[in-house]
C-alpha cells in the first residue's frame, strides 16, 4: 500500500539583529504542492554597516489545517551561519546593493 503526503507549504522569513527578531514575513501557501517554488520578493531596510549583526532565517512549513504548522526545513544566512549560508552572507556583505541568488539545501526542521 502506498501513502502520499500532500503538503501545503509556505516560507516564513525571520530577520534577526544579534539574536533578537526584528521583522518577520511569510509567503503565500502553495496548496497541495509537495515541490513548491516560491518566487516572492521581500525587502528589509537594514544599514550596510550593521550586516555582521544581522541574520535571516528561512523556515519552510507545512500549513496543515488540523494541527500546528510543521517545520519541513530551515536555512540561516548570516556571518555566523555554517556552510553555504555563511558563504552566501559573506558575498552579500561584499556587494550589499547587488541581488545575489543561490541554491541552498535545507536542514531538517
Amino acid at each position: 500500500m502506498l501513502f502520499l503526503s500532500i503538503t501545503d507549504p509556505y516560507v516564513k522569513v525571520n530577520l534577526y539583529h544579534v539574536k533578537k527578531r526584528i521583522s518577520k514575513k511569510k509567503t503565500h501557501v502553495k496548496k497541495c504542492t509537495p515541490n513548491a517554488v516560491f518566487n516572492e520578493l521581500f525587502v528589509f531596510d537594514i544599514p550596510c554597516e550593521g550586516l555582521d549583526d544581522i541574520s535571516i532565517e528561512f523556515l519552510v512549513l507545512d500549513s496543515d489545517r488540523g494541527s500546528r504548522n510543521e517545520v519541513i526545513g530551515r536555512l540561516t544566512l548570516g556571518s555566523s551561519a555554517e556552510g553555504t549560508g555563511g558563504e552566501h552572507w559573506k558575498e552579500i556583505c561584499e556587494y550589499p546593493r547587488r541581488q545575489i541568488a543561490k541554491w541552498h539545501m535545507l536542514c531538517d526542521g
